[in-house]
């Protein structure tokens, strides 16, 4: 065999080898599919809540959980959620009394559009929140209830494990708040801003 002989067989092998070797590592490590952000999901939420009670501002943290279901058809989604969170938000000074809100909910729809991984989406619903003036003749605890609405962007970092941001505006009508001293209506609003993660079925 000559020498040109000897070199292209040699070439031949290893390319031959190289070929073999790329087409097994393609079959088995494909990558993984996009996202389907369908079906239910369960998941935590922590963010802070800035907003107003009457002529102040009302600021504080919240915390707690959601769930909800998505359905996905092509890129556009669309689904249901309600949440549930403990409140810190109490004002500011509102003369001798003080205000604030112990629980915070809202059922919303939900409408979106994917980009692969990521989904970003506008949401609407009804809010429910309790609330109380104290003074130093005593306190009034209210339920108040009004409309939610927001935005929010959703990432998927497997085909269960999600991460998302979410802004929810809270807009509640005035009540009532009768105490001993005092007798007042507070119209209260609340922007939330969250960070929260989620696990789907």
């Amino acid at each position: 065999m000559t020498r040109l002989s000897l070199l292209c067989a040699l070439a031949a092998a290893t390319f031959g080898s190289v070929a073999h070797a790329a087409d097994f590592d393609l079959q088995t490590t494909p990558s993984r599919p996009a996202a389907d952000f369908t079906g239910v999901g369960l998941g935590v939420d922590a963010g802070v809540g800035l907003g107003a009670a009457g002529s102040v501002n009302a600021s504080g943290a919240v915390g707690g959980a959601h769930v909800g279901y998505n359905f996905q058809a092509n890129r556009l989604v669309g689904g249901a959620e309600a949440d549930f969170l403990t409140s810190g938000i109490k004002s500011g000074s509102l003369g001798a009394a003080s205000f604030q809100q112990n629980f915070l909910s809202s059922v919303r729809v939900k409408a979106g559009w994917a980009f692969g991984d990521l989904l970003a989406y506008g949401t609407v619903g009804w809010a429910y929140s309790t609330s109380k003036l104290t003074d130093p003749s005593g306190s009034s605890n209210k339920s108040i209830k009004g409309a939610a609405y927001g935005a929010g962007a959703e990432f998927a970092l497997t085909r269960n494990a999600f991460l998302r941001v979410e802004y929810l505006r809270y807009d509640f009508g005035a009540q009532t708040y009768v105490t001993p001293m005092d007798a007042r209506a507070i119209s209260t609003t609340t922007n939330l801003l969250r960070a929260g993660a989620s696990v789907h079925f």
